[in-house]
C-alpha cells in the first residue's frame, strides 16, 4: 500500500473546506469541426490508396478518428469509408474489366492479382487509421460489418453485379488448362486470384464448381482418346514406362499416365488451390479416367500383366481401383484368371511330371502379387482360395495322388528337389496346396503307403524330416488324421530297439554269414498288404525263426505274420570282373541264392524252391534276367519270362558301380494298387455318408431331400455327386432307416 507523502494539517490549524461550483456555460464544438475532420480522414484514406505520404501523422489521424466517435459521428465517418472504398473498387475494377484478353489472356489475372495485393495491403493500413472506429462502432452495433468485412464486401459485390467474376473464373480454367497440356503459367497469379475468390466467399460457390466442371470435361476428352487408342500389352515385365510412353499406350502405360495425372493435380491443389478442393478434384480425375473405363482396364489386359508378372503395374491398378470400390469388378477378374489358368494346368499332356511344380509356382506368383501389389486384401485372398478350390478339384482324385508322390519325391535319400530349396519352406508351399484339396482321406491313403516304402526301404531323408511333415499335417488336420502315420515311425523305432535286443541274444557264430534285421508293423498303422508265401533259404528262415521266438517271449499273446514281398537284402556276389553288391528285393534274393549252388536253373525248378505264383514269380525273373541290370541270362531270349525258360548265371555282367540296386517290375502293379486304394476310400466315404445322413435324420426326425442334400454337403469334406448320394439314400430306405412320407415322396422320416 502506498502512503501519502502530502503533509497534514499544521496542528491545531484551522481547517479549509474543498468547494465544487458547476460551469456557468457548457463548451461547444466549433461548428465547422465535423466537416474539417472528415475531410482530413479522406484526404488520408485517397493518400493511402494512391500509395502516398498522410499529410498528417497516423496517431493524428487516430485522433481525429477517436475524437468524431466520441462527439457521436461515428455513423458518419463509417459511411464515408465505406463510400470511398467502395468507388476506388469500383474505378479499379472497372479499368482492369475493360483489358481485352484476347492477345494476353493471362493480363487480366495479372491485373487483378496486382490490384488485390495492393487492395488488402490498403485496407490493412485504413483499419489501422480507424481502428477506434472499428472497436467501439463496428463491432459493437448490430448489422454493421467490421471494416476488413466491409472493405472486401465492396470487392465482392462488384464481382457478383458484373461479369467480371465469371470472367476471370474462365481465365483461371483457361490457364490451368494450358498447364495441363504442358504449359508454363504463373502459378503466382492464379494462387493470389485462388485466394481473393477465398477471402470473399465466392471460393466454393463460383470457382471450385466451375473448376471441377472443365476439370471432368478435360479428363473425359483426355481418357476417351487415349482409351480407344490402346494397344496389346508387350509380354514383358521389365519394359520401362518410357519404352512404354514412346509408342502407343498399352493398359500399363495408361495407368503411369493416371497416377501423374494424380500427383499434378494433388501439386495443384498445394500451389494455388484451396486443399478441400483435393478430394473432390482427385475423386474427379479417378471417375473419368478410371471407373468410366474399368472393364476396359481389366479383362484381357489383368490376364496379360499377371501372365508378365507385371507387379508394379498391378500395384498402380489396386491403388486406382480402390477409391473408386471398383474392387469387385478386380475380385471377378482375379478368380476368373485364377480358374482359368488352373484348368489349363489340369488337362495338360504331361500332368503327372510338371502339375505340382507348376502349382507351386503358380501359387508362388499370385501370393506374391497379393502380398506387394493387392496389399493382402481379404476379399482378394479369399477369392484365391475360391478358384484355387474350383479348378484343384475338378479331377478329384489326380492332384492328390501327385502331391502325395511329390512329397514322397521329396523326402526320399539324395532328393534333388530337397536339395535346391529349403526343405522348410517347400513343405509350407505344399501345405498350402493341401489346404486347396477336398480328398484329404485319399491323400492320407497315399502319403501313408509312400512313407511306408521310405521306412521299409530305409530311404527317407530323415525321421525329423518325416516329423516335420506330420506337425505340419496335424496343425492343418488334428491329431486323429495324423494318428497312424505317427504309429508307422514309431514302429520303426520300437523296431530298432528290438533289432538291438535280437543282435545281442544271437551267438557270433549264428550272425557270421548272414545279417538280419525284423520290423514288427501294427496291423492298424500301416497299409494292408496280402501275405505272400515263400520258401526262404535255409540261413534266413533260421533267423527268422530265432527272431519269432523271442518276439513270442518278449509279448505274449501276440502273432506275427511276415510280408516278404517286403523284405530286402544286400547280397555279396563275385562276377569275372570282381565282387559287386547287389541291392535286391527279398524275392529277388532268394532266386539269386539259388544260383549260388548251381549256375543253370529252369522255370520250374525256381517256381519248385520258392513257392512262388506265376505272376510274382515271372515279374522277379524279368527284373533279374531282362532288365537294366541282367546278373541272370535266359534261354531263350527275349523281354518276356515264361514257363518254359531256362536261367543262367551271368558271370561275365559288368558295371561300374560297386554296388547295384535292382529294381522289381513294378508298374502295372502300382497302378493296380492305386486303384484298390481309391476304391477302399470311396467305400469308406459312402460309410461316412451313411452315417451323415442317419446323423441328420436323427436330429431332424422330418425332412425334405434338398434340405436334406443341403445339410449332408456342409458335414462332409469330400466330394460326392448326387448319384451316389441318391444310391445311399436307398440303402436307408431297404434298412428301415428312413421313410418316405405317404403323401410327399419328397419327404422323409426318421424311423426310430
Amino acid at each position: 500500500m502506498w502512503a501519502s507523502k502530502r503533509p497534514g494539517p499544521p496542528a491545531g490549524g484551522p481547517q479549509k473546506k474543498l468547494v465544487i461550483k458547476g460551469l456557468k456555460a457548457l463548451p461547444t464544438l466549433p461548428l465547422s469541426y465535423k466537416t474539417d475532420t472528415l475531410e482530413r480522414l479522406r484526404s488520408a484514406v485517397h493518400a493511402i490508396q494512391q500509395n502516398q505520404p498522410t499529410t498528417l501523422g497516423l496517431e493524428e489521424l487516430y485522433r481525429d478518428c477517436e475524437g468524431l466517435c466520441l462527439h457521436k459521428f461515428a455513423s458518419d465517418v463509417y459511411e464515408m469509408l465505406q463510400a470511398e472504398l467502395e468507388k476506388y473498387a469500383r474505378q479499379q475494377l472497372l479499368q482492369i474489366d475493360r483489358s481485352p484478353d484476347t492477345h494476353a489472356p493471362a493480363a487480366m489475372l495479372d491485373q487483378t492479382r496486382k490490384f488485390w495485393d495492393d487492395y488488402t495491403q490498403q485496407l490493412a493500413m485504413v483499419r489501422c487509421v480507424f481502428l477506434y472506429l472499428d472497436r467501439t462502432y463496428a463491432l459493437q452495433t448490430t448489422n454493421v460489418a467490421s471494416l476488413w468485412a466491409m472493405g472486401l464486401s465492396v470487392v465482392r459485390q462488384h464481382l457478383v453485379e458484373t461479369n467480371m467474376r465469371s470472367r476471370l473464373v474462365r481465365l483461371f480454367i483457361n490457364e490451368v488448362t494450358s498447364e495441363r497440356n504442358g504449359q508454363l503459367i504463373d502459378r503466382p497469379s492464379l494462387a493470389s486470384i485462388a485466394r481473393m475468390f477465398i477471402d470473399l466467399g465466392l471460393y466454393s460457390q463460383s470457382l471450385q464448381p466451375s473448376f471441377i466442371d472443365a476439370t471432368r470435361d478435360y479428363y473425359r476428352s483426355e481418357s476417351l482418346r487415349m482409351i480407344n487408342c490402346l494397344v496389346p500389352i508387350k509380354q514383358s515385365a521389365g519394359v520401362s514406362a518410357e519404352a512404354r510412353s514412346s509408342g502407343p499406350t498399352d493398359v500399363p502405360g495408361y495407368l503411369t499416365h493416371v497416377q501423374c495425372r494424380l500427383d499434378e493435380e494433388t501439386q495443384r491443389v498445394a500451389q494455388y488451390l484451396k486443399p478441400s478442393t483435393k478430394s473432390t478434384l482427385l475423386a474427379t480425375v479417378l471417375a473419368e479416367l478410371v471407373e468410366r473405363h474399368t472393364e476396359k482396364l481389366l479383362g484381357p489386359n489383368f490376364d496379360a500383366m499377371v501372365d508378365a508378372d507385371m507387379v508394379s503395374d498391378l500395384t498402380n491398378l489396386y491403388s486406382l481401383l480402390l477409391p473408386v470400390d471398383k474392387l469387385d469388378l478386380l475380385q471377378q477378374n482375379w478368380i476368373a484368371y485364377i480358374k482359368k489358368t488352373g484348368l489349363c494346368m489340369m488337362q495338360a499332356s504331361d500332368l503327372e511330371a510338371t502339375l505340382v511344380s507348376s502349382l507351386l509356382a503358380f501359387k508362388r506368383k499370385l501370393d506374391n502379387i497379393l502380398s506387394i501389389a493387392f496389399q493382402n486384401n481379404a476379399r482378394l485372398i479369399g477369392a484365391l482360395r475360391e478358384a484355387f478350390e474350383m479348378f484343384i478339384n475338378t479331377r478329384r482324385s489326380k492332384p492328390v495322388q501327385l502331391i502325395a508322390r511329390y512329397i514322397d519325391q521329396c523326402m526320399r535319400m539324395g532328393s534333388r528337389l530337397a536339395a535346391d530349396d529349403d526343405i522348410d519352406d517347400i513343405f509350407d508351399r505344399i501345405i498350402m496346396l493341401f489346404r486347396f484339396i477336398q480328398g484329404k482321406d485319399l491323400f492320407e491313403a497315399y502319403y501313408r503307403r509312400d512313407l511306408a516304402k521310405r521306412l521299409l526301404y530305409n530311404k527317407t531323408l530323415s525321421t525329423d524330416t518325416e516329423r516335420l511333415v506330420l506337425q505340419k499335417l496335424k496343425a492343418e488336420c488334428g491329431a486323429g488324421y495324423t494318428n497312424r502315420l505317427e504309429g508307422m515311425l514309431h514302429d520303426m523305432e520300437i523296431s530298432l530297439e528290438l533289432y538291438s535286443e535280437f543282435a545281442q541274444a544271437q551267438p557270433e557264430s549264428a550272425m557270421s554269414d548272414i545279417g538280419f534285421q525284423g520290423s514288427v508293423l501294427t496291423m492298424a498303422f500301416w497299409p494292408t498288404y496280402e501275405p505272400m508265401e515263400l520258401v526262404l533259404p535255409r540261413q534266413a528262415e533260421e533267423a527268422q525263426d530265432a527272431f519269432t521266438k523271442l518276439y513270442a517271449e518278449k509279448h505274449k499273446g501276440r502273432n506275427l505274420q511276415w510280408q516278404h514281398n517286403l523284405g530286402t537284402c544286400l547280397i555279396k556276389v563275385e562276377f569275372n570282373e570282381g565282387p559287386k553288391e547287389l541291392q535286391l528285393s527279398q524275392l529277388q534274393g532268394t532266386i539269386m541264392l539259388m544260383f549260388a549252388e548251381q549256375d543253370e536253373l529252369t522255370y520250374s525248378q525256381i517256381q519248385q524252391s520258392t513257392g512262388l505264383e506265376n505272376s510274382e514269380l515271372q515279374r522277379t525273373l524279368q527284373s533279374l534276367a531282362c532288365g537294366k541290370f541282367r546278373v541272370l541270362t535266359k534261354e531263350p531270349k527275349g523281354r518276356d519270362v515264361d514257363t518254359s525258360d531256362t536261367f543262367y548265371f551271368n558271370a561275365k555282367f559288368k558295371c561300374p558301380q560297386a554296388r547295384v540296386k535292382i529294381s522289381q517290375i513294378a508298374t502295372k502293379e502300382i497302378e493296380k494298387e492305386s486303384k484298390e486304394l481309391e476304391a477302399h476310400i470311396h467305400l469308406d466315404r459312402m460309410y461316412r455318408v451313411d452315417a451323415a445322413l442317419v446323423r441328420i435324420m436323427k436330429a431332424r426326425k422330418t425332412l425334405e431331400h434338398s434340405d436334406l442334400i443341403t445339410e449332408l454337403l456342409k458335414q462332409l469334406d469330400f466330394n460326392v455327386s448326387t448319384t451316389e448320394i441318391k444310391e445311399r439314400v436307398d440303402t436307408l430306405f431297404e434298412r428301415d432307416y428312413v421313410r418316405r412320407d405317404e403323401s410327399n415322396p419328397s419327404t422323409y422320416h426318421y424311423i426310430a
